[in-house]
């Protein structure tokens, strides 16, 4: 595929749906993304990977940065919250003329597009930090090869790289997670009991729960994949999440419509002594949160006292206030003529190859996860890797 029919491909893209075509949740197809909330999801996400980077032990990683594949700023806009000196890279000119336009950081965020000059003409070893996630599936293999080559000659010495790219698609008899209809997601969850509303810093907390399928489908986990109730903490106005992801408690492999089930979902007080917001919620792993679906999450106050904290306790997400971003930016939504957009090509680069690329500049591999944002068709991988001395 040539650049410029990525170029036109992606500009189509942001002038009929440029959020969606960004992050692309199906519930959220057709303008549904208000800008606030997309813009919030970028700070979330970018809060997920600082705690990841503390607790792998990956030393901080710094500035300059750069968002390759920035789209309208989602994360650029979140590393410029952290970060001094942060490049916003993408090769659809629209969408980097609403991206400057939504910048709240003009001093320290910046955006070029590389269809006018690609990446490889920046000066060499002058970035500390590269992150690129959701971009190179929808890139021809031998371009995301080559921008695996570009990043390696961009990062100073012992520069931090993060990236997610597929490796192969699955054979039909090794999918094991796929979407259930959007009506299927339909479920409540309540107390089945007392829990305790004072803890010490990381102890276990067990909580009692109701699970009850509302919707006429069945939760099928031989058929659809794993799903469980999950509980997230927030602080204590509700509305900052700290930690996203700490217990789980299965659910039945067959849960029919209508059919409820009693489950003790067992978490973790959080390190910090004060006075936080559990919250559970339901997932279908790999696929989605049934929030988002529509669920109300069952939430209780709980404190965490002063005293000696529990083994392995996890560190706290830090998430940034997120400035007013401007709904009336984007291009008017009754915009009839504007033709739909091809859809997304999505492509692979094997995970050998990879790991070539990787020693072949003398960089180091320090995790590795398997990755499902590419969709359950494909084996995909978050890589990071840190640059040579």
């Amino acid at each position: 595929m040539s650049a410029g029919h990525d170029r036109s491909l992606w500009d189509a893209h942001a002038n009929a749906d440029p959020l969606w075509a960004v992050l692309s949740m199906p519930e959220k197809k057709g303008r549904r993304w208000r800008i606030q909330e997309f813009m919030q999801n970028g700070e979330r996400e970018i809060a997920l990977l600082m705690r990841q980077l503390t607790e792998l032990g990956v030393p901080a990683p710094t500035a300059p940065v750069l968002d390759f594949g920035c789209g309208v700023g989602r994360l650029s806009q979140a590393l410029g919250r952290r970060f001094d000196d942060v490049t916003g890279a993408d090769i659809s000119p629209a969408m980097i003329a609403l991206a400057r336009k939504l910048n709240r950081y003009p001093d320290r965020v910046r955006y070029m597009c590389t269809s006018d000059a690609g990446i490889d003409t920046l000066p060499a070893r002058s970035l500390g930090f590269i992150y690129s996630n959701i971009v190179l599936q929808h890139v021809a293999p031998e371009m995301a090869v080559k921008y695996l080559h570009d990043f390696f000659r961009l990062l100073c010495p012992n520069g931090l790289l993060v990236f997610q790219l597929p490796s192969h698609r699955q054979s039909p008899g090794e999918i094991e997670i796929v979407p259930m209809t959007e009506e299927a997601y339909n479920g409540t969850v309540a107390l089945a009991g007392t829990v305790q509303r004072v803890a010490a810093p990381g102890e276990e907390i067990p909580v009692p729960i109701l699970v009850r399928n509302i919707s006429t489908h069945t939760w099928s986990q031989p058929g659809a994949g794993p799903m469980a109730a999950g509980n997230h903490w927030l602080d204590a106005s509700g509305s900052r999440m700290l930690h996203q992801d700490d217990g789980r408690a299965p659910l039945p492999q067959m849960l029919r419509g209508g059919d409820d089930c009693k489950l003790v979902l067992r978490m973790h007080a959080p390190g910090e002594p004060g006075k936080y917001v559990a919250e559970i919620d339901l997932v279908h792993e790999g696929v989605t949160w049934f929030e988002s679906k529509g669920l109300t999450t069952l939430r209780f106050p709980i404190e965490v006292s002063d005293g000696p904290a529990a083994p392995d306790v996890r560190v706290a997400i830090r998430e940034y206030p997120v400035p007013d971003y401007p709904e009336d930016v984007l291009p008017p939504s009754d915009a009839e003529s504007v033709p739909e957009a091809e859809p997304f090509p999505m492509n692979a680069v094997p995970h050998d190859a990879v790991a070539a690329i990787i020693a072949e500049h003398g960089g180091k591999l320090v995790h590795l996860e398997e990755d499902r944002r590419a969709g359950p068709d494909w084996v995909s991988y978050a890589y990071f890797v840190t640059a040579a001395p």
